[in-house]
């Protein structure tokens, strides 16, 4: 049996913004850098195998990330962006959540939550309309950690990286 790499963690994903994150899919073997992510500290990491257990989630918890499938056993991932994005969105601020928040002395430094979808072959069609309800990616597995990790980059920090100056 083959061992998997090692993870690379650098940069963290600290200094991404990303301290958790929620995957929303009946497929959780799909993730294996995330989850050798979370054995090693660098992350929190919560599994939901449907929609309605993460709106349950998203009322009381916050994330940095959540990664939702566009086809779980309950419904489709686009219905469940319409439930979910409100509470993700207040989420950012509601002090009576547990998980990682924006300080109120600090809103507009940070960055917001991120909510891809994520589905197992390119569509146009999906792809057009995750962007049109305002959900921060469209992605294709594999899904890995660093595409994550590089999405939530502060566009400063993105420039100052290509800059060799």
């Amino acid at each position: 049996m083959e061992t998997p790499a090692a993870f690379d963690s650098s940069p963290s994903l600290h200094a991404a913004g990303i301290r958790e994150i929620v995957i929303v899919d009946n497929s959780c073997d799909r993730y294996g850098d995330f989850v050798r992510a979370a054995q090693d500290g660098e992350v929190g990491l919560h599994f939901c195998v449907d929609g309605r257990s993460a709106v349950r989630l998203a009322r009381r918890f916050r994330a940095d990330a959540w990664l939702v499938s566009a086809d779980l056993p309950d419904m489709s991932g686009f219905d469940l962006l319409d439930m979910l994005s409100p509470h993700v969105l207040q989420g950012d601020v509601d002090p009576m959540l547990s998980g990682a928040r924006i300080s109120l002395d600090r809103m507009g430094e940070g960055l917001r939550a991120g909510i891809f979808i994520v589905s197992d072959s390119y569509r146009l069609v999906d792809e057009q309309r995750a962007l049109a309800s305002g959900v921060s990616g469209y992605l294709v597995r594999p899904v890995t950690l660093d595409v994550i990790r590089n999405s939530r980059r502060p566009a400063t920090a993105t420039a100052s990286a290509l800059d060799p100056a």
